[in-house]
């Protein structure tokens, strides 16, 4: 037996009517109608009703149709209530959660296996890199992230050079294809003369690259200070300030309030520009879901400082601290920051700008910690947290 969709059979029936209805409308208003040739005025008209009809008809249809996927997009969630096991997976200790996840994770659930790579990436005694690296090497097919950490592993901790070259080629080959974390992961490794094969792309290109695909993997203001300080060749500051002012149209309100902190407190001279600073910051707070975050307030008061309204940036950063202050009541870790708050606070009120102690750092240590970082953002990737989902309309009722 065949089953006809029901909005289906719907808009059949629809359709039915609606002819019905244009035929015996025809025979009472257009009698003689496709006839009488002579009679134009009445041929174009019928001709329009019959267009109109049919479009609606098809407009019918078609918002059935979409309203049909609509609702099997909603129910059809895969889910299965022993994920929420994983949720308690920290290590890959064998614990009855880990188990679980452990089962799901072999039975095909993605989720699950990103969960099991992640626990045996952790320290301690229950680290196995040979297990993360199996599962990674599964997870390839489906996870972009899961599939350059990979190629990372076997580069890292390949046993023979051929492993070695093997992952090398493969962070090459993401890069080539446009992957941001592969070509900066590249250029660290170019730098620092890790590579195994021979170099086929500028660290320059390599870096520009990754940071014009996503500025999430080389943030502005590593680039700022890989141009600052000449990392790449000679100083260009006036670069580095085009490219920090560029980023503040991405990620906002994170970029915006980063570059207008940089521009208000950074001790390079060349980069300082007050009054861009204080237009950022006044843009992240404008908008109400920003207002009341602690961070963001400060970032204000740094730069109304800078600027030398110290009577606003007084009243500006007593407000930053009420904010972390009540912050702090929820998360007890906040406490730490208070200090710099008030240390702040009180160059404020002795009419003191605000300024970030000089960072010199060797490009060498720059390169190596930029490698650290983005080995350790693949891997915090793979972190999942699990919530059922809510359930569908209709699906408790009886």
């Amino acid at each position: 037996m065949h089953n006809i969709n029901v909005s289906h059979r719907w808009s059949i029936a629809l359709l039915a009517r609606l002819y019905d209805t244009l035929r015996k409308f025809a025979n009472t208003h257009f009698e003689g109608l496709f006839i009488k040739a002579s009679n134009k005025k009445s041929w174009i008209i019928g001709s329009i009703w019959l267009i109109v009809i049919a479009v609606l008809i098809v407009i019918i249809m078609r918002s059935n149709d979409a309203a049909r996927e609509r609702q099997n997009a909603s129910v059809e969630i895969p889910w299965d209530d022993n994920l929420l096991a994983c949720n308690q997976v920290n290590n890959a200790e064998p614990t009855e959660d880990f188990e679980t996840c452990l089962a799901l994770a072999e039975d095909g659930w993605i989720d699950a296996a990103l969960r099991i790579a992640w626990a045996y990436s952790r320290d301690g005694e229950f680290q196995s890199w040979q297990n993360a690296y199996e599962w990674l090497v599964w997870l390839s097919d489906h996870d972009s992230y899961a599939e350059l950490l990979s190629y990372i592993v076997l580069f890292e901790i390949g046993d023979n050079e051929d492993l070695k070259h093997s992952g090398e080629r493969g962070i090459a080959h993401m890069a080539v294809i446009n992957e941001p974390a592969a070509s900066a992961y590249l250029a660290s490794l170019y730098y620092l003369g890790l590579n195994k094969l021979e170099q086929r792309s500028s660290v320059r290109w390599l870096i520009e690259r990754a940071y014009s695909q996503s500025t999430y993997w080389v943030t502005p203001e590593q680039i700022a200070h890989i141009f600052l300080n000449g990392y790449l060749g000679e100083p260009e500051p006036n670069t580095a300030k085009k490219l920090l002012l560029n980023s503040t149209q991405e990620d906002f309100p994170i970029n915006a309030n980063n570059v207008a902190w940089l521009l208000a407190t950074t001790d390079y001279p060349s980069l300082n520009d007050y009054p861009a600073a204080l237009e950022l910051a006044q843009s992240v707070v404008a908008d109400e879901d920003y207002a009341d975050s602690y961070v963001y307030v400060d970032t204000l008061a740094a730069t109304f400082a800078a600027n030398q309204n110290f009577e606003q940036a007084i009243n500006t950063q007593r407000e930053a601290l009420a904010l972390l202050k009540d912050a702090a009541q929820e998360n007890e870790a906040l406490n730490e920051q208070i200090p710099e708050f008030e240390a702040r606070l009180a160059l404020f009120e002795e009419e003191k700008v605000y300024k970030e102690a000089p960072r010199d750092v060797p490009a060498e240590v720059f390169f190596t910690s930029l490698k650290k970082q983005l080995e350790q953002a693949l891997i915090e990737s793979l972190y999942v947290s699990f919530e059922a989902p809510l359930p569908t309309i209709g699906e408790n009722e009886n």
